[in-house]
């Protein structure tokens, strides 16, 4: 079991950390108790806009300065993320002090049509049919124990089933609240999508933390997982507040169904939002295998964009195909090493593929959902391939 680490005065003193010191700079938000929980650590039902923060919310201003970069490694070495991976994930982190996962458990998410990626045995993986319901609670069970291990303060928010259940921010019970939300993804999913009523108050709580997070250039993650459109309201406008706010937008949609898929590309479109829009772990390797054939999207990259980590240039993967240079950004984030011990593939390629080769015989190969086999991050030949495309060499006589 976590600490507790209990507030003692009326106001709680809150520490914003700014990325490129990791530098405590304090902000306060006056905190009045909040009404009593539902269940043991479980927060009570939703509350109006004027109600006090969220009792775990207020710990996580006050405590969460630093991320347990141990509890990282030891879970992502588990999973087989390569090192580079969880270096950015860790480095990462605390840009992004708060999330929040809205999930989708209405009826609709019953659908048999959704496909879970299971290890059978070591290393070796097969993909099973299942319900979106089944597929994306095996997505939100690793990120609770994420956040729980990492200590990364994360609220889920189910839209009909359970009220909101904080993870990762070291109260007391914390390990009571995993176990509670982990039994409440094993039931059935029923009811409607009301996800406007769930961003607005997620909304309330961003804005009130809003100071601190500029004053320490750092974002809150919202996480929309579902596989609908809103059933309570216009689902733009529940979301434009958000737009002039400290916030990175997530939406892991959890079917592929044109309709919906064009609805959430509308808005994403409309608002011009800070917002990345996810397929399904399948659906989202194929578009990035059709810019960038040369790397394997394997699950640790997907949960990582899915657990809300802004890197530009993963998020770029799915949207154009990378430069030589960006190549070598990627290869450093996902294999880790610095930038500078792959050699630019123009100017040294056999410096490269040298480089490139001995921290890909260090690396453990990963699952390809494009090609349903276990293969490298990294193909040498895709990128030579990538480098005899490349114009832009000259000659100075």
């Amino acid at each position: 079991m976590k600490g507790n680490n209990p507030q003692q005065s009326s106001f709680v003193q809150a520490y914003a950390v700014p990325v490129d010191t990791h530098t405590a700079q304090p902000i306060y938000v006056e905190a009045t108790a909040p009404p009593p929980p539902s269940a043991p650590g479980v927060a009570g039902p939703s509350a109006p806009s004027s109600a006090p923060l969220h009792r775990g919310l207020q710990n996580i201003i006050g405590h969460h300065s630093f991320v347990n970069s141990g509890g990282a490694r030891e879970l992502l070495t588990r999973h087989r993320w390569p090192i580079g991976l969880q270096e950015a994930f860790v480095r990462n982190l605390a840009r992004v002090p708060v999330r929040y996962f809205i999930c989708d458990d209405s009826g609709s998410m019953s659908t048999s049509d959704g496909k879970r990626l299971t290890e059978i045995s070591p290393g070796n993986y097969k993909l099973i049919s299942c319900s979106r319901w089944s597929e994306l609670t095996a997505t939100l069970k690793f990120h609770a124990q994420l956040a729980f291990e990492t200590d990364a303060p994360t609220e889920f928010r189910l839209l009909n089933g359970a009220a909101p259940i904080m993870i990762g921010d070291g109260t007391e019970g914390e390990d009571v609240r995993l176990q509670t939300l982990q039994a409440i993804l094993d039931g059935s999913p029923s009811g409607g999508t009301p996800l406007c009523r769930h961003i607005r108050e997620v909304t309330t709580q961003i804005r009130r933390i809003a100071p601190g997070l500029r004053a320490a250039g750092q974002k809150a993650c919202v996480m929309i997982a579902t596989d609908g459109e809103s059933s309570d309201g216009d689902i733009a406008e529940a979301l434009r507040p958000l737009k002039e706010l400290p916030a990175w937008v997530v939406i892991r949609l959890c079917t592929d169904e044109e309709k919906i898929v064009n609805y959430w590309n509308n808005v994403d479109n409309e608002l011009e939002l800070d917002m990345d829009v996810l397929d399904d772990l399948c659906g989202e390797a194929h578009e990035v295998t059709e810019h960038n054939p040369w790397l394997t999207y394997g699950e640790p990259l997907h949960r990582l964009r899915e657990f809300g980590i802004p890197v530009k240039e993963i998020d770029l993967l799915d949207e154009t195909s990378m430069t030589l240079e960006q190549v070598r950004v990627l290869i450093s984030l996902i294999l880790g090493g610095s930038v500078d011990s792959y050699p630019h593939p123009e100017v040294d390629w056999n410096g490269f593929k040298v480089a490139l080769q001995s921290a890909l015989s260090h690396t453990p190969q990963t699952w390809c959902p494009v090609k349903k086999t276990i293969r490298p991050w990294v193909s040498i030949s895709g990128i030579q391939a990538l480098k005899s495309k490349d114009n832009g060499s000259c000659t100075i006589n």
